[in-house]
């Protein structure tokens, strides 16, 4: 009795603690996790409510906060009650933006590693089979599926989206913890699609002048040519997501050998195009290098006073990422 009341309480702190707090407390917190953490019934809780939210296509939605979850009466009760709830997203909301959909299966994958539960697993099958189905055939990943209007369907390395993705299929090809209980079939088709996210991302490095550089945010899904997306984000190099590129490349050059070169063409790009203060600018131009600026008025500008206010600190414009890169 006295377990379950401190369990209660625990659970109840975490979701009024959660209540204050934005999506990013999900994707932020989830992977840092204690095993421990995950056998508790506070954890049964945050599933449930992770697996309430699943699309029907296997994917899940963004900017959801899954620790958020309000106990009425007692964990299981709550639990009972979330199963019992309707599906609350459309195909149009599913998407591999700000960490959505990987940060759910690792969640489920490492519950089902602690409590051998099969509703986990199956959920979390579902997630790495969506995560296949959206890879288009040159190997790219869109930020939405099946959803394809304006920048929704482009090939996306902004945030991260398709490097994250084929990092976690990576894991599963490999039967890395927490995968290594994942069908043997899904890890084969989970090979394949990065052997074929290699080939896009290869594709992919710009040539400027004859010489390969780095990676823009977007690209045209049948071109291979960098895109824009938002209204401030015109087509450019892109550092802090091409770094991201970059550190995946590392993880596969034993499987790759042919992106040793690919990695070592970016490495020197970074180094010729840093900042005197030692940063990068967000973005540089496809044609000649120069760092770029833009607000939401869609005009590229060459200093960063020259665009409105909000966008100049509404907007992270310069980063050191490449800096560990270069050591």
């Amino acid at each position: 009795m006295r377990n379950l009341f401190y369990t209660v309480f625990f659970a109840f702190c975490l979701s009024a603690f959660a209540f204050s707090q934005d999506y990013k407390n999900w994707v932020r917190y989830a992977p840092r996790l204690d095993d421990t953490y995950f056998t508790g019934d506070s954890a049964r809780l945050v599933a449930a409510n992770v697996m309430t939210h699943q699309i029907e296509n296997g994917a899940w939605p963004k900017n959801i906060n899954f620790f958020r979850v309000d106990i009425q009466n007692d964990i299981p009760a709550a639990i009972d009650s979330l199963s019992r709830l309707p599906r609350q997203h459309t195909l149009e909301e599913a998407t591999i933006d700000n960490d959505a959909t990987m940060t759910e299966i690792r969640f489920l994958m490492r519950m089902y590693e602690a409590t051998k539960d099969s509703i986990y697993l199956k959920s979390a099958v579902r997630g790495v089979n969506y995560l296949l189905s959206m890879q288009y055939e040159n190997g790219g990943f869109p930020q939405y599926f099946p959803r394809h209007d304006h920048y929704h369907g482009r090939i996306t390395f902004n945030d991260n989206a398709m490097q994250n993705a084929l990092r976690l299929l990576l894991q599963v090809s490999r039967r890395e913890a927490p995968y290594a209980r994942l069908p043997l079939t899904l890890s084969v088709e989970a090979a394949a699609a990065v052997d074929k996210g290699v080939e896009c991302i290869l594709a992919c490095q710009y040539v400027q002048n004859g010489r390969r550089t780095i990676w823009a945010q977007q690209y045209d899904e049948k071109t291979l040519q960098p895109v824009g997306a938002r209204a401030f984000e015109l087509a450019g190099l892109s550092t802090a997501e091409s770094v991201a590129v970059v550190e995946l490349l590392q993880l596969v050059e034993d499987e790759h050998p042919e992106v040793k070169e690919a990695i070592e063409w970016a490495v020197e790009w970074f180094r010729e195009n840093r900042l005197e203060d030692g940063r990068w600018a967000r973005y540089y131009t496809l044609e000649d290098n120069r760092p770029f600026f833009c607000g939401r008025d869609g005009v590229m500008r060459f200093r960063l006073e020259e665009i409105d206010e909000e966008r100049q600190t509404g907007y992270a414009w310069y980063n050191t990422r490449a800096s560990k890169l270069l050591k």
